[in-house]
């Protein structure tokens, strides 16, 4: 074996040493282990540097597309259509209310540009879909109230993100097209194909886990063709075969264990190490006042519909911190900005800070009122 396999195994094996002491804190500390492996990140590429590649990148990347679709499998669709206009609703609203406050903010007292206020606004209205999952999974909460509701709203919300951006960059051509019927051609078929491959799940095959990797990379690479996030399109799909999925609970145990094991360690590990802490001096109060408007004008427009909505003040408050959180689609929005020269980079610094923050100071308040309320 050559020196450059060996180091390439040597440098997986520190990700995932790393990703099990994130899991051991995680459960010392009784918090979750998304949150555990972003501070982890955090703090081992600030005091030693933690540095990813190109296999790095790919692993995190289909991390995310993976719980994007456990994600969309977990929704009932029965169920959420019961709730359609509190999904609905509170979705835009936690769209809306950060873009509107971040956009007036940046304008009128930060001195940017229209543009970089439209980019700020993007960055800071979103939702994170992989902490969120993994926060409402880890605690049980999944079938609950407010599990179902935060999964269909945050989607409700990255539609309008993702919406934003296209818009503002102007990347409506056919690729865009492509992806869009590609996305809703795989809503509409694999749910006919699905059963005949699921059906093996407690074979040695494994033809049921190949299949939905197979969809998971079909639908990553029509992403990456068409330059978007593959994320929504995988929770669509997720969403799609959601009622076959049901049925094999075994099929989806493996996935997700192949995920939560091998997966999403590579993609919170390296959300945790875009934290560059270099320089905080210099954006700390433009990061912490960005994060600020972000989480007081979701709470303060999510919270009194959680009360008109009927639910209890703790599983209000949890649905707002929730959709609070952030982290691919900000991190997303604030590169774009840069790659565009829309934004430059100290204000990239500052977004990226506040998006990673935002994945972490909400995440922990609402893991801590779940895991009392769980147990």
């Amino acid at each position: 074996m050559s020196n450059q396999h060996s180091y390439l195994l040597l440098t997986a094996a520190m990700w995932i040493g790393l990703g099990l002491f994130a899991s051991i804190l995680s459960n010392v500390t009784a918090t979750s282990v998304a949150l555990s492996e972003i501070l982890v990140g955090a703090a081992i590429a600030n005091t030693f540097g933690l540095h990813s590649a190109p296999w790095i990148d790919y692993l995190a990347g289909f991390g995310a597309i993976a719980l994007a679709f456990l994600s969309g499998a977990e929704i009932r669709i029965s169920a959420a259509w019961t709730r359609a206009w509190v999904t609905l609703t509170i979705g835009i609203a936690s769209f809306a209310a950060p873009f509107v406050g971040v956009f007036l903010f940046t304008t009128i007292f930060a001195g940017w540009t229209a543009w970089q206020a439209l980019i700020a606004a993007i960055a800071l209205s979103t939702t994170s879909v992989a902490l969120v999952y993994a926060i409402v999974l880890e605690r049980g909460q999944s079938e609950s109230q407010v599990g179902q509701t935060v999964l269909a709203a945050r989607f409700v919300n990255d539609i309008g993100t993702i919406a934003a951006l296209i818009i503002v960059t102007a990347a409506i051509d056919y690729r865009l097209l492509s992806l869009l019927c590609g996305t809703l051609i795989f809503a509409l078929a694999i749910p006919a194909v699905a059963p005949w491959c699921v059906r093996s799940e407690r074979t040695t095959s494994e033809a049921d886990v190949r299949f939905l990797v197979l969809v998971l990379l079909l639908i990553g690479g029509l992403a990456e063709f068409s330059n978007v996030e593959a994320v929504v399109p995988a929770y669509i799909v997720g969403v799609s075969l959601s009622p076959t999925l049901q049925n094999h609970e075994a099929t989806v145990k493996k996935l997700r264990t192949l995920a939560f094991s091998c997966l999403t360690p590579f993609y919170f590990l390296r959300a945790g190490s875009l934290v560059d802490l270099s320089q905080w001096q210099d954006i700390a109060a433009m990061s912490a006042i960005l994060l600020t408007i972000k989480i007081a004008t979701k709470c303060a427009s999510i919270v009194p519909l959680t009360y008109a909505f009927k639910m209890q003040t703790s599983d209000g408050w949890s649905v707002a911190l929730l959709m609070s959180t952030g982290l691919t689609f900000g991190t997303i929005t604030a590169s774009v900005g840069l790659a565009h020269g829309i934004i430059n980079r100290r204000q990239y610094a500052a977004l990226v800070i506040a998006v990673i923050v935002s994945g972490a100071f909400p995440a922990f308040i609402a893991d801590r009122i779940l895991k009392s309320r769980s147990s």
